[in-house]
Parts: C-alpha cells; sequence; structure tokens
C-alpha cells in the first residue's frame, strides 16, 4: 500500500504493475476484475481516511481527492498495463501465427508442387500410353476396314460363284435336255431301223419268191424252146418268144440278185444303225446320270455357297460394325489424349500459380509484420 502511494515514479513500481498484469494475462483475469478491485482498496482507504480525519473536514476533502487522483492515475496505468501486455501478447501471438503461417503455406506448396509434379508425370506418361494406343487403335481400325473390304469382296464374289452355278446348273439342265431329246431320237432312229430292217426281210421274202419265179420262167422258156425245136419251122416264132422270155428271167433273175445284195447291205447297215443307237441311247443314258449327279453337285455346291454368302455377309455386318466401333473408340481416344494434355497444361499452370502464391504469401508476411 505504502509503495502503491509513495513510489509512483519508481520504474520498479511500474514494471511490477507491467508483471502483474502479463500474469492476470496469462492466467485469464479480466482488467475489469483487477481495476475493480483497487476501487474496492480505494474505497477502505477513504473509509479509513474518514475515520481518521472526520474532525479535520478540509484536510480530509484534499486526502479524499488526492486518493481519488491517485486511484485514477492507477486505473490508468492499469489500463496502460493490460493494453501494452496485451499488445506484446497479440505480436507474439501474430509473430507466432506468421511464422506457423509461413511454415504451413510453405510446406502446402512444397507439397503441392510435388503433387502436381506426380500428377503432371503422370499425366505425361498417361498421355503417351493414350497416344500409343491411339496409334494401335488406328492400326485395328485400318487393319478392321481391310477385313470389312475383304468380307465386302468375298461377299460379291460368293455371289458371283452363286450365279455362276446358277448358269452352269442351267446348262446342265439344257444338256439334260438335249440329251434327253437326242436318246428319243435314237430310240426313234431304233425303231425306224427295225421297222426298215423288217421291211427288208419282207423285201427279201418277196425276191426269194421272184427269183423262184424267174427259175421256173427260165425252165418253161427253156422246155418251150425244146419243144419249138422239135416243132421245126412251125415253132421257130414260139422259139423266139421262148428266147425273149428265158432273157426276161436271166435279167429278172439278175436284178432280183442285185436287189437281194442291196437290200443285204441295207440290212447289214440297218443292223449297225440300231447297234449304233443302242450305244448312243446307253452314252445319253450315261450322260442323263452323269448330268443328274452334276445337277445334284451343283445344288450341293449352290447350297454351301449360300450359307458361306449368308456367313460372309453377317462377318462383313460384324465388321462394319466394328470398323465404326474402333472408328469411335479411335475419336473418343483422340479427346481423352487432347484433355490429357489440357490438363497437363493445367498442371503447369498450377506449378506457377503456386510459386505466386508462395511469393505473395511472403509479401503478405513480410508486410503484417
Amino acid at each position: 500500500m505504502r509503495q502503491r502511494y509513495t513510489h509512483l515514479e519508481s520504474p520498479e513500481w511500474f514494471a511490477g504493475m507491467l508483471e502483474n498484469a502479463r500474469g492476470n494475462l496469462g492466467s485469464g483475469e479480466m482488467i475489469l476484475a483487477v481495476i475493480a478491485a483497487s476501487s474496492i482498496r480505494t474505497r477502505e482507504l477513504s473509509q479509513i481516511l474518514i475515520e481518521t480525519l472526520g474532525d479535520e473536514p478540509e484536510r480530509l476533502t484534499r486526502m479524499i481527492d488526492t486518493l481519488i487522483a491517485l486511484s485514477n492515475v492507477e486505473s490508468n496505468m492499469i489500463t496502460y498495463c493490460y493494453e501494452r501486455a496485451l499488445a506484446e501478447r497479440t505480436e507474439l501471438t501474430n509473430r507466432e501465427r506468421r511464422a506457423q503461417f509461413e511454415t504451413d503455406i510453405s510446406s502446402t506448396v512444397s507439397r503441392l508442387s510435388d503433387e502436381g509434379g506426380s500428377l503432371r508425370s503422370q499425366a505425361a506418361a498417361a498421355s503417351q500410353s493414350t497416344r500409343g494406343m491411339l496409334g494401335k487403335t488406328s492400326e485395328v481400325a485400318a487393319a478392321a476396314e481391310q477385313s470389312a473390304l475383304a468380307m465386302r469382296e468375298a461377299a460379291s464374289t460368293a455371289a458371283g460363284l452363286i450365279r455362276a452355278i446358277e448358269d452352269a446348273r442351267g446348262e446342265v439342265d439344257k444338256a439334260t435336255e438335249v440329251a434327253e431329246l437326242a436318246a428319243n431320237q435314237a430310240g426313234e432312229a431304233s425303231e425306224m431301223s427295225e421297222a426298215l430292217s423288217q421291211h427288208a426281210q419282207s423285201i427279201e421274202s418277196i425276191l426269194g419268191l421272184i427269183r423262184d419265179i424267174a427259175g421256173q420262167t427260165n425252165l418253161l422258156a427253156l422246155n418251150a424252146t425244146i419243144e419249138a425245136a422239135r416243132a421245126g419251122d412251125a415253132g421257130r416264132g414260139f422259139a423266139v418268144v421262148a428266147q425273149e422270155v428265158k432273157s426276161l428271167a436271166n435279167q429278172t433273175a439278175l436284178a432280183t440278185d442285185d436287189i437281194a445284195a442291196k437290200i443285204g447291205a441295207i440290212q447289214s447297215a440297218t443292223r449297225g444303225a440300231v447297234s449304233a443307237n443302242g450305244s448312243v441311247r446307253e452314252t445319253v443314258a450315261e450322260v442323263q446320270q452323269s448330268a443328274a449327279r452334276i445337277r445334284a453337285a451343283m445344288e450341293l455346291q449352290a447350297q454351301t455357297v449360300t450359307m458361306i454368302t449368308a456367313a460372309v455377309d453377317e462377318t462383313a455386318l460384324a465388321a462394319d460394325s466394328m470398323s465404326s466401333t474402333i472408328a469411335s473408340i479411335r475419336q473418343d481416344t483422340g479427346d481423352v489424349a487432347s484433355e490429357i494434355d489440357q490438363l497437363e497444361k493445367g498442371f503447369l499452370d498450377v506449378d506457377s500459380s503456386l510459386g505466386q502464391l508462395r511469393e505473395k504469401s511472403i509479401e503478405f508476411i513480410q508486410a503484417v509484420a
């Protein structure tokens, strides 16, 4: 109490008050509580003065006024000390916060820079992989296009083959019809040859009869000639007639032999024609059978080629679809590669922004220090 009011100019008093303010602020005691405690002590001292100097009003008044003035000075000093201690504490806190902020921002920027570098490397690797995949996709797209083209050409070739088989089958059908017609004609020729052979046999029988008649006529002519010779001059005319009849009979016999020889030749030719027609019919039958087998084989080939054509058409459609899908994948891959390139550029921009953030944070710390 004595030091409080008798050594106001002493540095120790001010230092003590400042140290108390620091301690009270550190313990959480508010300035109003300290000032209230000082006011209570002032009232207690005023009460002591009133009790001591009650019979000296003027002196009591001066002492009370002085006590109040000293109390005001003390309150101002307490306020100043608290404000100074608070300022020191705030400065210390700000320095610690600035240091922590600088450490945190530097650590964050470094970590983000490292992560950005790692992501940039990953983006570069992804871009390279995507570019490689784009190249492979281009190769696959070209191969798919070639495959689709080959499938379309194969389908066209198969369709042409089917048309060729149909044309060949038509020709086989025509050949079969011609063979059937030839077989029918050969049969008709064989029947005609048989009929001709039968007619020749009939003519041969008639020729035999004529030959017999000619022989008998020749014999009768010979008898007539003998009888005419016996008759002398009276039978001379009859002998001439008999001689003519004999000559005609001889000519008839010769003609009959000639006709018989020709009929024999006709019969021989007819038998050859019949044999040849039989061979022709057998050959035509074989041709018909072969044509039937060829036609059956062509029908089987046509069915097989039709199935192949259908499969090739489906494969061509699948190849076209695959080519279209791969083209879309290629387009999407190109877009992804472009986006990755933009992402890599964005990481570079982020690195630049982080560097600027570090510089600006240092400038801010220096500005508020």
